[in-house]
């Protein structure tokens, strides 16, 4: 099987289990209780992520399409970037279930940890360099009060 074959097939098996993941998601708010004191309910937010799902699904899909039909032979994998390591993997997983003990366990609050995780996840990625502390704890910051902001105000849910 040729390299853009692999590929394209790649992608469509990703998309389609993103489709799955996402009509999980659906198909489960159905069965949440509907809404009696806030405007939207509790299952606003696995219906708004679902949808959310279900777009990126599509653009992937149609963009492996659209590549696929095309004559272009397909992208040349960059040799700059660094090859997989799975120890990086590890390191990301056990940041998330830092995280999540610290938020659920230690109650440390929302706005506080996940700037933390964020810079933990990126390093893990990256490297430790000091342009990318910089960057993941910005991103961090600014991931934290969007969703603390949207979680308050549009669905009034307090976390941490």
């Amino acid at each position: 099987m040729e390299d853009k074959a692999r590929k394209t097939i790649a992608d469509l098996v990703l998309a389609a289990l993103t489709l799955g993941v996402a009509a999980i998601l659906i198909i489960g708010a159905q069965s949440l209780p509907p809404p009696r004191f806030e405007p939207l309910g509790s299952a606003a937010l696995p219906r708004i992520l679902g949808g959310l799902l279900i777009v990126f699904a599509l653009i992937i899909a149609a963009g492996v399409l659209i590549r696929h039909r095309s004559s272009a032979p397909a992208p040349q994998q960059d040799t700059t970037t660094p090859k997989v390591d799975p120890k990086r993997g590890a390191l990301v997983f056990i940041a998330l279930i830092a995280y999540v003990f610290a938020v659920d366990v230690l109650r440390v609050p929302f706005i506080a940890a996940t700037p933390l995780f964020v810079i933990a996840a990126g390093v893990a990625i990256s490297g430790v360099n000091r342009r990318g502390l910089i960057a993941f704890a910005a991103l961090g910051l600014l991931l934290a009060v969007f969703i603390s902001t949207v979680f308050e105000r549009l669905l009034y849910i307090r976390i941490g």
